[in-house]
């Protein structure tokens, strides 16, 4: 599935975002309540952490290489219209001798 530069830019804002969203919410409650946060914490809440740092960083991954594809496909075309126009120059100078 392909998506656009505009919906891979964004998805990977957001990716960003629920990753460090996750990762401040975990070291405040680390701060606050020390080890003992991690202790008593229930199953469900520890799988539903992971659950989360695992689909923003699968986010991350997927939509920046989307992003990469699309970069590189722009820069492939304007490649090839420069070549293009510099066929079409070369091609309208007249020959001197």
């Amino acid at each position: 599935m392909q998506v656009s530069k505009r919906t891979a830019l964004h998805g990977l804002n957001i990716a960003i975002a629920a990753f460090t969203a996750i990762s401040a919410y975990g070291l405040i409650g680390y701060f606050q309540d020390g080890a003992g946060a991690a202790t008593t914490a229930t199953l469900q809440a520890t799988f539903l952490f992971a659950a989360g740092i695992a689909a923003s960083v699968g986010g991350i991954c997927w939509f920046g290489a989307q992003l990469d594809r699309r970069k590189s496909e722009e820069r492939r075309d304007e490649e090839r219209r420069k070549a293009e126009e510099s066929a079409r120059k070369v091609r309208r100078k007249p020959v001197r001798s």
